[in-house]
């Protein structure tokens, strides 16, 4: 099932993504290598391309299974209104109420607080508005700034799977973490 709702932070909308969204993406977070250093895809070198992208991306959500639950989300500020990021959570396993976050914030915005706020609000949601009973998330182990994002987001540390990816001809180690509905209350 696919979610809509739009939520409401102190100082963020999260509201469904939409394909009108392109050139945000493109300008705050698909062209800039520091933004898309230890994700799976490379930086678009053009919008047209950036614009593929997310097609695919989109396409991608709306082929998994149905009954599922997901929820592709930009991120957006209350004050101005740009969109500064994305997040989505996306159900990998139907019978033990698992789901899988991700996110990505511009560059200009690192630091602030944002993608906390985000998770936060993601995660509140998932907890009240969907039948889920465990959220998750990994992060290349270079990048630290994720990890103390999920740990402010509450987010207990699982474990490292060492030297299981490649990403950007890096063989890179992988940090999960995790909130139970339990640990949520």
């Amino acid at each position: 099932m696919t979610h809509t709702a739009i939520l409401e932070t102190e100082r963020l909308i999260l509201r469904p993504f939409e394909l009108s969204d392109t050139e945000s993406i493109y300008r705050n977070l698909a062209s800039d290598p520091n933004v898309v250093r230890f994700m799976c895809y490379k930086v678009c070198e053009s919008l047209e391309a950036a614009h593929k992208h997310i097609e695919q991306w989109l396409e991608y959500f709306n082929k998994l299974t149905p009954g599922s639950s997901w929820c592709l989300f930009s991120i957006v500020l209350k004050s101005g209104g740009e969109l500064i990021g994305t997040i989505d959570f996306h159900e990998n396993d139907r019978e033990a109420h698992s789901a899988e976050i991700g996110y990505q914030l511009g560059k200009a915005w690192w630091g602030n607080g944002y993608a906390t706020e985000a998770l936060r609000a993601i995660i509140n949601y998932c907890f009240e508005n969907v039948d889920l009973n465990r959220l998750w998330a990994d992060h290349d182990s270079r990048n630290i700034a994720s990890g103390k994002v999920l740990r402010k987001a509450g987010m207990l540390y699982e474990g490292t799977a060492r030297q299981c990816r490649v990403r950007k001809g890096h063989v890179a180690d992988k940090v999960s973490y995790a909130i139970l509905r339990e640990d949520w209350r």
